[in-house]
């Protein structure tokens, strides 16, 4: 319902009088876990069902949706061998790529990184390495807002935000909320004076994903083909940031 204001008050309006519902049968309900992409707790749609809690950024909960590095060890060992016997790797050389591709996931400061249960379970089952995640869906909405509020992407990976910034829900002058609850940015680091995070791509497959996504809807200038991305994507995995930078502005250019 993203840019139909109308719709969305339906939305939310039906979404209230459901909930509503809940908290009059909550005498019936021993549990409940509600999950969803965006939060909904500052358009009032919770507002008849005030007892939840709300564990999204809670440290006690950072890996119930996801698979830490002790789990990927002590349940997948097995397959991460056969894994790296298909694709010419030794077995450790298997689990640094497993990192690079779907770990880096963080739900608070100073947490575990999570990896991708969706992408892990995939490549384990394929035993092929591949963008099982991003390849589930387009981010059309999020590239629409970037576009809507004239963001900056250099900024995409250096912006400081607020606990408050995080938790929100659309704004149209700020896609990062959506980003982040989205799954393209997590925490890189907190800064517990400020009480500010830093963000950043949490993998290779989510950063060079994203990339190649945004770059058609940033230039228009049509000789810009697969090749061009292939060197994007070089001088990420080389750390040459000045580079990337240089060649992204001269598509901006073009």
């Amino acid at each position: 319902a993203y840019g139909n204001d109308d719709l969305l008050n339906d939305y939310r309006g039906t979404l209230k009088a459901f909930y509503g519902n809940l908290k009059s049968c909550d005498k019936y309900i021993k549990f409940a876990l509600l999950t969803g992409v965006t939060k909904f707790g500052k358009v009032s749609v919770f507002s008849d069902l005030n007892n939840l809690e709300d564990i999204s950024m809670l440290k006690n909960y950072t890996g119930i949706c996801g698979i830490t590095n002790d789990e990927l060890h002590q349940y997948f060992d097995l397959q991460i061998e056969e894994l790296a016997q298909d694709n010419g790797m030794t077995k450790e050389d298997a689990y640094d790529k497993l990192r690079e591709d779907y770990d880096g996931y963080h739900f608070c400061q100073n947490s575990e990184g999570i990896y991708n249960p969706f992408s892990v379970l995939n490549t384990l089952k394929n035993r092929q390495f591949r963008d099982y995640w991003f390849e589930t869906g387009t981010p059309t909405l999020l590239v629409d807002m970037l576009r809507n509020c004239d963001y900056d992407l250099a900024a995409l990976t250096s912006e400081e935000v607020t606990t408050d910034v995080l938790d929100c829900i659309f704004d149209n002058d700020n896609p990062l909320p959506v980003i982040f609850q989205s799954g393209y940015l997590t925490i890189k680091s907190y800064d517990k004076e400020f009480n500010t995070f830093t963000l950043c791509y949490p993998n290779r497959e989510v950063k060079e994903g994203f990339i190649r996504f945004l770059l058609p809807y940033y230039t228009q200038n049509k000789r810009h083909n697969t090749f061009d991305l292939r060197r994007f994507v070089q001088d990420l995995r080389g750390g040459r940031v000045e580079e990337f930078m240089t060649r992204l502005q001269s598509l901006f250019a073009d």
